[in-house]
């Protein structure tokens, strides 16, 4: 049995021992599941592919899993799409992503070749290069019998092709354009861009963005795309060598600026960051069916503690949100097809609240939670989410030092500044709050800033608690559940 047959007997003989999924964001059916891939709109269908290992909930022997949705909240599994069985990938079929051509769907990937699989890591042995498959159902791929398509002999000199990944290809004017990510000469980052009239063939065009040396910061799944008249660059920061790990923390950054793909040069304008919690990254973006540009990302972090064995699967996808602009900052909604997903919703208006006094909701595993406050009163409140006992996840809104700052008996602490968010042009802030079974995810004033977390702790409760930390008069509150 070939490996692609193999993985896919796999899952159906055992992804019915799975459970504890979260109710309202994609999981696998099976097994480890990490970076986003193929994101795209093919035949009337939103595709999602994925890394994966459908065979333990750790990473290893990366394929490509797949699913489809009209909606984003109901999920149809799809047979694997990719499985690393040739020479050329035979490590892994790393990140990568998708475009339509000729009424057939092409996945571009990296083929990752590394002789010890990391445990010794030699990066002398270690090759990446980048691969194509392509489909005419978007369900079952042929490899590209020349893969691979850009390689050693496309990359120029000063940079490293153990650290080469990532395509994401986007079609200018008839012209096809990859940003890629590379490791240059010095060990640090770079987003370079290639070029093709047709797919197959292609050759270096430029290097559109680099980190600075003393970043100490590795450049992981560029994307390119164009919201509101502005170009955005978006990508993932890691540390460029072991040693830095303790100072440079994974996290997703976007640079908003202007690119002129016949010069390959990108001017950027403004900068910042995706998501200000701990469990988000390597996102990926198509455009939807309406032209919105939508963006979808891996809702966890490396270093983060394994749901417990028996759960069956590990990792899960953020809440597609579509992307705008607004004074040169990028805006993020949760995609609007979620609200259906919520019921009975409850109103509550002018709730005043004194000291330590509070408003509690006692709910089901997934929950809707709105709050708007003004920022005249300087008022001091917190969410206290997935309460259990002494336990909790705690989101404190300071309006009066303008800072939201977020702790968890379940997992890591944080803070954001929201001074831009409760500005003299504003007369309130705003929270939204998706709560699921191991997620929760937070937009601040429309999508201003917005921050995720995750915890598999099977301990956590579901009831949901508003204290007032001063007297605090919060304008509205809305809270719903869902029917799942």
């Amino acid at each position: 049995m070939n490996k692609l047959a193999a993985a896919n007997t796999y899952i159906q003989k055992h992804k019915e021992t799975v459970k504890n999924r979260p109710l309202f964001h994609f999981t696998p059916e099976i097994g480890w599941m990490n970076d986003p891939n193929g994101f795209s709109f093919y035949q009337g269908e939103y595709h999602l592919f994925y890394q994966y290992n459908p065979y333990d909930i750790v990473w290893n022997d990366m394929h490509w899993g797949h699913a489809t949705t009209n909606d984003f909240v109901n999920w149809h599994h799809k047979p694997v799409a990719l499985a690393n069985d040739k020479l050329y990938d035979a490590n892994g079929c790393f990140s990568g992503s998708a475009i339509e051509k000729d009424g057939k769907l092409f996945l571009m990937y990296t083929g990752h070749l590394d002789p010890n699989m990391g445990f010794d890591k030699d990066e002398s042995q270690i090759i990446e290069h980048q691969c194509l498959a392509f489909s005419e159902d978007g369900i079952h791929f042929e490899k590209y019998q020349k893969n691979p398509i850009i390689g050693e002999k496309e990359l120029p000199e000063g940079y490293m092709m153990c650290d080469f990944r990532d395509p994401k290809i986007l079609e200018v004017d008839g012209v096809y354009f990859c940003v890629l990510a590379v490791r240059n000469a010095e060990r640090r980052g770079e987003i370079i861009m290639f070029q093709s009239l047709n797919l197959f063939d292609w050759t270096f065009h430029s290097s559109i963005y680099q980190s600075k040396f003393d970043e100490n910061m590795m450049l992981e799944c560029p994307d390119l795309f164009r919201v509101d008249g502005k170009d955005v660059l978006i990508f993932s920061i890691m540390p460029c060598d072991p040693k830095f790990h303790g100072e440079v923390i994974h996290k997703t950054a976007y640079v908003i600026g202007e690119i002129d793909y016949e010069k390959g040069s990108f001017e950027p304008e403004h900068q910042g960051l995706l998501d200000y919690g701990h469990n988000f990254y390597a996102p990926q973006s198509t455009e939807g069916k309406n032209g919105e540009r939508i963006v979808i990302g891996w809702m966890q972090r490396w270093n983060q503690a394994a749901p417990p064995r028996d759960y069956g699967f590990n990792g899960m996808m953020s809440l597609p949100r579509v992307l705008t602009l607004k004074d040169n900052k990028l805006i993020q909604r949760p995609i609007g097809e979620i609200d259906s997903y919520f019921r009975n919703a409850t109103v509550y208006e002018n709730v005043a609240l004194e000291v330590n006094e509070t408003i509690d909701f006692h709910g089901g595993k997934a929950a809707y939670l709105s709050v708007n406050a003004s920022i005249i009163e300087k008022q001091r409140f917190q969410l206290e989410l997935n309460k259990s006992k002494d336990k909790a996840t705690r989101i404190h809104v300071d309006i009066e030092n303008t800072m939201i700052s977020f702790t968890s008996d379940y997992g890591e602490s944080g803070q954001i500044d929201v001074s831009e968010c409760c500005n003299a042009l504003q007369e309130e802030v705003a929270l939204e709050v998706f709560i699921d079974l191991h997620s929760i995810e937070v937009f601040i004033n429309s999508g201003e800033k917005v921050l995720s977390f995750t915890a598999y702790e099977q301990e956590k409760g579901t009831d949901i608690s508003i204290r007032g930390l001063s007297q605090a008069t919060l304008k509205e509150i809305v809270y719903a559940t869902s029917e799942g």
